[in-house]
């Protein structure tokens, strides 16, 4: 992806965000979060969550996985395309019965990728990722929490 395709991503993320398009924090959703104490995941998603709501569902959030794939290469053979992908096992219980087990997966493709000039790019788009894999989970638990 190019640094203006980058930009202008940002961009509308912002202004979507400033005119009420986000993900709103602090739902009252009765979850509690069982997941290793360096699970990024895990404490981006614990974020979300009211404190002060009653606990009756368990989501166990096991660690991220995180792939790279060539999927293009250029006429003189290096690669010129990617595919990032995160996948992150979770389990939603309820009383110590598993209610839901699933592999979340979030995967986007990045054009020119070099090696270490764009590590932090890289590390840019695995947060978009991983905040693409929270959504997912945000509307999972909403839908198991009005059953």
């Amino acid at each position: 992806m190019s640094k203006i395709n980058l930009l202008s991503i940002l961009i509308a993320t912002s202004l979507l965000t400033a005119c009420g398009f986000h993900t709103p924090k602090n739902t009252l959703l009765n979850v509690s979060v069982a997941a290793n104490p360096d699970n990024v995941l895990a404490a981006e998603f614990g974020e979300y969550l009211n404190l002060n709501a009653e606990k009756k569902l368990l989501v166990q959030i096991s660690d991220e996985v995180r792939q790279q794939r060539t999927i293009a290469y250029r006429a003189d053979g290096d690669a010129s395309s990617y595919r990032l992908s995160l996948n992150v096992p979770i389990k939603v219980l309820h009383n110590k019965k598993i209610l839901l087990s699933r592999e979340l997966k979030a995967s986007m493709v990045i054009n020119d990728l070099s090696s270490q000039a764009n590590r932090l790019q890289q590390d840019e788009y695995y947060i978009q990722l991983r905040k693409m894999v929270i959504k997912k989970l945000l509307r999972i638990l909403k839908r198991l929490n009005e059953s």
